[in-house]
């Protein structure tokens, strides 16, 4: 009886990709639905709730390590690197067989009374298209860093022997400078995560005009560069985007480094904006600018204009100062 049931399953496993097959969609599709429809949660929290969190999505990367077919489909066993596998069940499954690498957005079923036992696969795509996607997205920006650079002036910056040093960078080299000191920040970040978010930081800094190494003071003060990072106020990520905040710029996943960073870049030029004039170039800002602007991204813009400068809590004053510290230091300001 052993040998015919192994028998079968055999043969279940050899039929079905022939029998069940629809492959994985285009990746402009999946990331216009990854940007739609993720969660902002980090899987560590839908894990410990799984309940509170039934009709959520997030998303798995991982290798299909095995599939079966039964009467409503079927389910594939995605394994990953660093959460371990999950049993996804699927209408129909993709027409690859067992060791492909997929990208796959799953939603937490009904079943999930207790853990994630009930995941249901929305969509899924090739994992190479979609960093390669990422990746694009990235590059795009890469290639003017050096020019940004370039234009920058004293006025709060390095002297200028450390801005010619940087003007005569290489823009990987550039790269590699900042991934590096990322990584002295955090020895526990791959060097895959140092790297995308070195290569965020310069971007999006030279698409918003901002310097980069504030950009890195305000992180380090926020989270030390911990991508999972989670505030007792619920605040998210790098930057600490509160969900809020992260929604109304147009950030999906405040744990995903990518989406963070832009995020927290685009605060950081929002409230020098604000607490300046719009558009003002980074060379006129002074101290006191700077100053203001990291209130307003720790306190909230009315908590400044409340108060009429730095509002009067310890919290904030001590950040201010914190950031303000770190960030003439990156910049070799005594």
């Amino acid at each position: 009886m052993k040998v015919r049931v192994g028998i079968i399953l055999i043969l279940l496993v050899a039929t079905c990709s022939a029998a069940l097959a629809s492959a994985p969609i285009g990746v402009k599709e999946y990331m216009s639905l990854r940007k739609k429809l993720l969660t902002k949660l980090p899987l560590a929290t839908l894990r410990a709730d799984a309940p509170s969190y039934i009709g959520k999505v997030f998303e798995i990367r991982g290798t299909v390590s095995g599939f079966s077919k039964n009467q409503s489909g079927g389910s594939l066993i995605i394994s990953t690197r660093e959460s371990g596998s999950f049993l996804v069940s699927t209408e129909s499954m993709p027409s690859d067989n067992p060791g492909s690498e997929l990208a796959c957005l799953v939603k937490i079923g009904e079943g999930s009374k207790h853990s994630l036992s009930d995941l249901r696969l929305v969509a899924c795509a090739y994992e190479v298209d979609v960093k390669r996607f990422d990746e694009a997205v990235r590059n795009a920006v890469e290639q003017k860093i050096i020019k940004a650079e370039a234009q920058r002036t004293k006025a709060g910056k390095p002297e200028s022997s450390q801005k010619k040093t940087a003007e005569q960078l290489s823009s990987e080299q550039l790269i590699g400078v900042y991934k590096n000191a990322i990584k002295g920040f955090n020895g526990k970040l791959t060097d895959s995560q140092a790297d995308t978010i070195a290569r965020s930081v310069l971007g999006f800094s030279w698409k918003y005009k901002v310097d980069p190494r504030l950009v890195c003071a305000v992180i380090l003060a926020e989270s030390h560069f911990r991508i999972g990072a989670t505030s007792g106020c619920g605040a998210q990520g790098l930057g600490q985007l509160m969900p809020g905040t992260a929604a109304g710029l147009g950030v999906d996943n405040a744990y995903d480094p990518v989406q963070n960073v832009y995020g927290s870049v685009r605060y950081i030029r929002s409230m020098l904006d604000r607490m300046t004039s719009p558009g003002k170039v980074w060379n006129e800002l002074t101290w006191n600018d700077l100053a203001l602007a990291l209130a307003a991204y720790n306190a909230g813009p009315g908590a400044v204009k409340k108060h009429g400068g730095v509002p009067p809590y310890k919290e904030t004053q001590n950040y201010v100062r914190k950031v303000v510290s770190i960030y003439k230091k990156l910049c070799g300001v005594k």
